[in-house]
């Protein structure tokens, strides 16, 4: 069995259950407001910021730019005071747990344009300027064939596949605790709409 279909089968159960406490679900239904899709960003930036930053340590060639396009996307809803500063703690230690954080992080990108093109039916987010983290670019998606080709030709031991997989689920935990995070004392005042 290849490398990313274990860590699929490994993963399967978390992926299933942080899909389910996603604010992203509210794009899917089409039930999301402004504020809530606020929320999902910075959610989002928070948790990519750590993680691609420990992946980065590992791997030279990683750009980990997801966190940055939420930055921008946070910027320009004018929520820059609304952005905290690092403290959550996620580390990779090895070039093998890097991998398996980069699957759960470059693997966002298949959920990602779905919800791209769902977002553009959500009423509530009629005029939002263009996205950069949910734009639905299909670089996106070369991205995550490039990565998972690296991620094959990688040759993984035994206790290395161990470690990867292992940190794949923990980084899926990760984004679970920031989901489940009480943002509210970030979001008032800076959070709510100006005028």
């Amino acid at each position: 069995m290849v490398m990313t279909a274990k860590l699929k089968a490994e993963t399967q159960v978390l992926h299933d259950r942080i899909e389910e406490k996603n604010l992203a679900r509210k794009i899917v239904d089409g039930s999301i407001e402004l504020e809530t899709y606020k929320l999902l960003l910075l959610q989002n930036y928070i948790a990519y910021r750590q993680t691609e930053s420990e992946i980065q340590r590992f791997l030279p060639g990683y750009t980990g730019s997801k966190h940055l396009q939420l930055r921008q996307d946070l910027e320009n809803l004018g929520m820059t005071a609304a952005i905290p500063p690092k403290k959550e703690n996620f580390q990779c230690n090895s070039p093998a747990e890097a991998y398996g954080a980069a699957y759960v992080v470059e693997g966002s990108a298949m959920g990602g344009m779905v919800l791209a093109k769902k977002l553009k039916s959500c009423a509530a987010l009629e005029d939002l300027p263009a996205q950069n983290f949910f734009s639905g670019d299909k670089e996106n998606l070369k991205d995550w064939r490039k990565f998972k080709e690296e991620l094959e030709q990688y040759g993984f031991s035994e206790a290395e596949e161990a470690e990867a997989i292992e940190k794949a689920k923990e980084t899926f935990r990760f984004f679970e605790k920031i989901f489940d995070l009480d943002l509210s004392s970030i979001l008032d005042p800076a959070f709510k709409d100006k005028g």
